[in-house]
């Protein structure tokens, strides 16, 4: 699903989750943070470094992409971290068998720079208020065709959502006004251990709205060749709009739920457009 967002991107390993992050082009301010546990990848982990058994690598999407296309349906893969030429690469060593019962060893190669200290500090999540409102978000598809249709009329979408289940997706100029409303859907049970958040002057059916940048939102809907079920969108008002998706989970049961059946997940920044 990266492939549309940027070039290139930074995969962190860590003991227990494998991290990849994507911070587009200066200006645009769509950041993706994504973490998978390793228990979810690998039979057999072992990482070791001098950085608290921290590793980062930037590397080529495409590159990365074509290797692990290799690897679809292989017996085992091996991801081993080395060097070749005195140059650092992650090296996937694929095992198959041919149709004769063969064994077939397949190695693929794929070009990574290794970060240093001082850049790996550089590299944090960014740090977001509590978000307004949380919803479940309508399916992708229904979504993505909307926004195709209306990318045109405009350079910003204002994405809105109440604590009743509903979300409205808006772009205006001078000449139109476009509103899409979704209905039904559901909002994120708070953590019973934590008081929800308070709005003064603010009823359950008024809407919270962030408007972004119409690029960052068409970057988001599009990142994906299958719709993904488990997407919560938050929307923190004058700051950004925040979507999660769960990578393994079931089904819908509030934070917790999701997050105990979730093997990973995704988490797209996409900052307020600035007038």
């Amino acid at each position: 699903s990266i492939d549309k967002l940027s070039k290139s991107a930074v995969l962190k390993l860590t003991a227990e989750k494998l991290h990849i992050v994507v911070i587009t082009d200066i200006g645009s301010g769509l950041q993706l943070w994504s973490d998978v546990a390793v228990n979810a990848l690998f039979t057999d982990y072992q990482i070791e470094s001098l950085h608290n058994n921290e590793i980062y690598l930037e590397f080529s999407i495409d590159n990365l992409q074509r290797a692990l296309k290799s690897a679809q349906g292989a017996l085992k893969t091996t991801l081993k971290l080395t060097k070749k030429q005195g140059l650092p690469i992650l090296s996937l060593i694929i095992q198959n068998q041919s149709t004769t019962g063969r064994e077939i060893t397949l190695c693929q190669d794929v070009p990574v720079r290794v970060m240093t200290p001082l850049q790996m500090e550089a590299i944090r999540e960014p740090l977001v208020p509590d978000s307004q409102v949380h919803i479940m978000m309508p399916p992708l598809n229904s979504l993505r065709s909307i926004a195709e249709r209306i990318k045109g009329m405009g350079d910003r979408v204002a994405v809105s959502a109440n604590r009743e289940g509903a979300m409205k997706i808006r772009v205006a100029n001078d000449l139109v006004d476009i509103t899409t409303f979704f209905r039904g859907l559901e909002n994120l049970a708070y953590d019973s251990t934590q008081d929800p958040p308070t709005q003064p002057d603010r009823e359950p059916g008024d809407f919270y709205t962030a408007v972004v940048d119409m690029k960052n939102f068409i970057r988001f809907l599009q990142s994906y060749h299958v719709a993904p079920k488990n997407i919560v969108c938050c929307i923190i008002e004058h700051h950004a709009v925040v979507f999660y998706v769960y990578i393994g989970s079931a089904g819908y049961g509030g934070v917790s739920e999701i997050n105990d059946q979730a093997c990973g997940s995704l988490t797209y920044f996409i900052p307020v457009r600035q007038v």
